[in-house]
């Protein structure tokens, strides 16, 4: 187990707005609470809080985001774009380009499960959380929490995460040995700032072309999960507004905005 070496990192560090504002602590409850507090006190787009543990770390649907010391990414961004509050998961659709475009700069063979996981050969190895901070339907800001299994054997997994461990993994079990953590978040946030100002200079055109060309959904046989339903088909990607295409095996299209989403093959 290894502290998150600050210094290393901001010599790493080649963006001009991303990361160069960071809060590094040792153990947080979660990294995406205390950067809403940040946000609410008014810290500049692309401020960093990043921790070593997370006691209360969440994922999607408040699911537990296991969070062990010194050997993964926990990590939130602060971002304000001025966007419409319906436009918020273009945001998701961003990151989860950029993470993946980070990770397979270390090598790593990945691609984006709809809507917010990276997954190395179907296990998950990462999971992304946005949160909008809304003032009278205008979106005050965004927290970007994102959580990347790096350094974790797969011993480590089962002690963690129990039977679940067979649908996860890390970014040193695919490639046989320890990434820096410090490397792997600089080239993350590098990678973010690029897309994000594309985003905010020229929209979100090819965003989408982006996300479906490293997605690994489209044609695969899924189920879809939300409050109303359970639907099976097959996945046909994404539309312009990030919403998944899932053509039922009646023949039947149908367009949803959250689900949860499992392969059936």
């Amino acid at each position: 187990m290894r502290r998150f070496d600050v210094e290393s990192f901001r010599r790493l560090l080649r963006t001009r707005v991303m990361g160069q504002a960071c809060y590094a602590f040792d153990v947080l409850a979660s990294t995406n609470a205390s950067m809403h507090v940040l946000g609410r006190l008014g810290e500049p787009e692309g401020t960093v809080v990043l921790t070593d543990r997370q006691t209360a770390g969440r994922g999607q649907a408040d699911k537990v985001w296991i969070s062990p010391p010194g050997c993964n990414l926990y990590v939130s961004i602060l971002l304000r774009p001025s966007i419409a509050p319906t436009q918020a998961p273009l945001i998701s659709l961003l990151v989860a380009v950029a993470l993946v475009d980070a990770l397979r700069q270390q090598g790593v063979v990945c691609g984006i499960k709809w809507p917010n996981d990276v997954l190395i050969q179907r296990r998950k190895v990462a999971g992304i959380l946005a949160e909008l901070e809304l003032h009278q339907e205008t979106v005050e800001f965004v927290v970007v929490g994102i959580g990347v299994n790096v350094n974790m054997t797969q011993e480590a997994l089962q002690n963690h995460l129990g039977a679940v461990a067979q649908t996860a993994t890390s970014v040193q079990i695919a490639l046989g040995r320890e990434v820096p953590r410090e490397t792997l978040l600089a080239g993350l946030l590098a990678s973010l700032e690029q897309w994000y100002t594309r985003l905010i200079t020229h929209g979100a055109m090819g965003l989408q072309e982006a996300w479906e060309a490293r997605s690994v959904m489209r044609g695969q046989r899924i189920t879809a999960q939300t409050v109303e339903a359970t639907w099976q088909g097959t996945a046909e990607g994404i539309d312009q507004a990030g919403r998944l295409q899932l053509r039922r095996d009646d023949g039947v299209l149908l367009t949803l905005a959250s689900a949860e989403v499992r392969f059936l093959d």
